[in-house]
């Protein structure tokens, strides 16, 4: 039981004792909290006798070196006996994790289905982040067992200054806590529970209405790569990823269903093909012998590959079909690409707005000459002007006509001067994380449903459609109305009540327990107070008063 000195950064000897000791091969050194007293001896060895303070104070060191041995044996001890119970119980002997496997044994935990590749490959991103992160803060922790509360809060914080969203770190708390609760030895204190979760900032798709649907359909038309799952999008409710990796075996043609179960939640869904879509997977069911395989291979591939290139396909279809500018995830204005004649028209159109004078001329002979295929040291000649001119002339009309006209340039232009939170296709949010998108391929999805509560459709049908569990998800996010459509929704049931006050055919109300105009202007209070999430129970009081009843 060796008492130690231990030296400052100075070379000079701390005045704290130190001791070291030995439990199953393992070693420990501990700060013993027992100050030097007195005067050590010259030679500074702990063989050697120093003065009387000094030996005092080594006395008690060692007193205090025996306690915090014998309570690491009883510990050590007990730990022994609960694992030498759990394996004559069980018939396993209990495994400590090693911080650089845990990912790999993340995978291993019984789970009642199969997760999906893209989720488990960030699960074991995020893990292998968080055992790098503990290494690096304490060396010696080398097992599940050694992290500590201070470590994991450091880490989470470290996760939150990355500027990740309120839901990224939700996501990523549970990981781990569910990570040590099945991985943790018996008795092991899991350094994530306890710690709650941190509020989230929403952002609600938009739908699109029936006039959008139709303008995206056409600017999709001529796109044979993403017609088809935005085809499939619209009609289906679908999310992305099942869009492109519908199968042939999930496709009932002749009884116009499709019965898949969706990626995300494992739920098994039955949606009708409407015509639009059955056109589309007819053109494609060349074969009546075929019943498996990926009815779009080709988007199959991409997603399983790079899913953001079907992202950025879909997002040239919506800026097309709704006439706006799609931003990049980096708040860049990304730059459409278009005919080299229809980027002639645009760009002629706006130096013809520019003031009369030598700039005008010069932009407009850089310009002409530059579509024509010229290289930059021909434009330069032709146009005479400088190097710098010319890609100024050039980004500035590419800029101002939002189309890609420079060869070989990157897709994304300069950030707008001013962002706007309403400009369509995303919204500002905060605490400086990038903008979200508001109307993207999930709005396909939200559109689907949206239109079909608003038609009358009943909820349980619309969830055997997406899949949710509960109507509370379908309600709070995927019912999203705008407030005339949802009038016009129920006045489609009472247009004789809310134009002239009369009673619909079969009702009649009793005159002396009902005001037809007191009643007119309380039902247009509930219509111009309903909101997605109470239009239900709006529904019911507004059908409940036409019966009479109040």
């Amino acid at each position: 039981m060796p008492l130690e000195f231990r030296r400052q950064r100075d070379g000079r000897i701390r005045d704290i004792w130190f001791g070291a000791f030995e439990i199953s091969g393992k070693r420990y050194g501990i700060n013993l909290g027992v100050k030097i007293a007195g005067t050590p001896p010259a030679s500074l060895s702990l063989k050697d006798e120093g003065d009387m303070e000094y030996e005092k104070s080594r006395v008690a060191a060692l007193a205090k070196l025996e306690h915090f041995i014998e309570e690491a044996r009883k510990k050590n001890h007990t730990e022994h006996l609960v694992e030498k119970l759990y394996e004559i119980k069980t018939g396993e002997v209990i495994k400590s994790v090693k911080l650089g496997a845990l990912a790999e044994e993340w995978a291993k935990i019984a789970r009642r289905r199969q997760v999906d590749d893209r989720y488990a490959s960030q699960c074991k991103s995020t893990l292998n982040r968080f055992a790098a992160f503990v290494r690096h803060e304490n060396p010696k922790a080398e097992e599940l067992a050694q992290v500590t509360r201070s470590v994991s809060r450091a880490f989470l914080d470290t996760e939150m200054k990355r500027g990740i969203t309120g839901k990224t770190w939700n996501d990523t708390l549970k990981l781990l806590r569910a990570t040590f609760k099945y991985l943790l030895p018996v008795g092991g204190i899991n350094p994530f529970a306890g710690t709650p979760t941190r509020e989230t900032e929403t952002v609600f798709r938009q739908p699109f209405s029936p006039e959008e649907l139709a303008a995206i359909s056409e600017a999709a038309r001529a796109d044979e790569f993403t017609r088809p799952i935005i085809i499939v999008g619209i009609c289906t409710a679908m999310r992305r990823g099942d869009c492109c990796l519908l199968d042939w075996k999930d496709v009932d043609l002749p009884k116009r269903f499709i019965t898949v179960k969706t990626s995300k939640t494992g739920q098994t869904v039955s949606i009708p093909i409407f015509p639009m879509l059955y056109d589309e997977l007819a053109k494609r069911h060349t074969n009546p012998q075929r019943d498996e395989g990926y009815v779009f291979p080709e988007q199959a591939r991409m997603y399983l590959e790079n899913p953001d290139g079907i992202t950025w396909r879909v997002k040239k279809i919506l800026a097309v079909g709704l006439g706006e500018a799609v931003d990049g995830d980096d708040g860049t204005r990304a730059l459409l690409e278009i005919s080299n004649e229809e980027a002639r028209k645009r760009g002629e159109a706006f130096i013809a707005k520019l003031p009369e004078g030598t700039k005008r001329e010069r932009m407009a002979a850089v310009f002409k000459l530059y579509l024509e295929g010229q290289n930059i040291e021909a434009v330069m000649a032709g146009a005479k002007v400088s190097k710098g001119s010319v890609s100024g002339y050039l980004n500035e009309i590419q800029a101002a006509i939002g189309c890609q006209i420079v060869r070989g340039a990157s897709r994304t232009g300069h950030k707008p001067k001013e962002e706007k939170a309403d400009d369509g296709l995303q919204v500002e949010r905060k605490h400086g994380l990038r903008r979200a998108s508001v109307r993207d391929f999930h709005s396909f999805r939200v559109t689907w449903v949206t239109l079909a509560l608003t038609a009358g459709v009943p909820l349980e049908l619309v969830q055997k459609v997406t899949g949710h569990k509960t109507t509370d998800i379908v309600l709070k996010h995927y019912f999203r109305p705008g407030r005339e459509a949802f009038r016009s929704a129920l006045n489609a049931v009472m247009p004789k009540l809310l134009m002239n006050g009369s009673v619909p055919d079969g009702h009649t109300l009793k005159a002396e327990s009902v005001n037809p105009e007191k009643q007119n202007k309380k039902i247009r209070d509930i219509l111009a107070r309903s909101t997605a999430k109470t239009w239900k129970r709006d529904q019911a009081r507004v059908l409940e008063m036409l019966k009479g009843k109040y």
